[in-house]
């Protein structure tokens, strides 16, 4: 087994669908994440469509999620991966972002 993921939470953010988490649910996402992180062992979370909820929320309430969400993954020593396109958001949003998270360009990393 490559993977050896215990508990896999896996919902979608879009304001369509079965099982769907509307984005401008900044607090329901938020609280899934944090009970995840409670529940798990070595837990990794992955939010993709950043740029959605910026778009659906405005930015100043997407970073104050984002700001929340990454105390949760301190306290308890997760791994949070952001994917996110820079020239889909504003060049301030991108330095705020980044200024918490350690950039990975997939070029770099071998990725593409």
């Amino acid at each position: 087994m490559r993977y050896a993921l215990q508990t896999t939470l896996v919902f979608w953010i879009s304001s369509h669908g079965p099982e769907n988490v509307s984005p401008t649910n900044l607090e329901m996402i938020a609280n899934t994440i944090s009970r995840f992180l409670k529940k798990s062992r070595n837990p990794v979370v992955l939010l993709d469509g950043i740029e959605h909820m910026i778009l659906a929320n405005g930015s100043v309430p997407v970073l104050r999620f984002l700001r929340d969400v990454e105390e949760e993954i301190i306290l308890h020593d997760a791994i949070f991966i952001l994917p996110i396109s820079p020239n889909a958001v504003e060049e301030k949003e991108l330095a705020l972002i980044e200024r918490t998270m350690k950039e990975i360009d997939p070029k770099d990393e071998g990725y593409e």
